[in-house]
């Protein structure tokens, strides 16, 4: 029997994703007349679409106990937000030296 992924991992990724699908779900709701609106959509379908897939494959992963499928989805969950707090620190530290 294979191992349980840990539960942190899993509901720090669910946290993640549902963050994730609530910045897409305000992108879908926010109003335009924009004549790119379409393309705008085509990418927001896609992104939503990839999340929901992530959430997939996530449940499937703690379900049927796949702790490297949790780790994989965990990973390229977190590499978006990693991404930007490293942006924030490079930023303060600019900030704070004065350039």
């Amino acid at each position: 029997m294979r191992a349980n992924p840990p539960p942190v991992v899993v509901v720090i990724t669910a946290v993640l994703l549902t963050g994730y699908l609530g910045l897409a779900g305000w992108a879908w709701a926010s109003p335009t007349t924009d004549p790119q609106r379409g393309m705008a959509e085509g990418c927001l379908m896609l992104f939503t679409l990839f999340l929901l897939a992530m959430a997939g494959l996530l449940w499937f992963g703690a379900a049927r106990h796949h702790p490297k499928l949790v780790w994989t989805v965990f990973a390229i969950c977190l590499l978006p937000s990693l991404s930007l707090v490293a942006q924030g620190v490079y930023l303060l530290v600019r900030w704070i030296r004065g350039s």
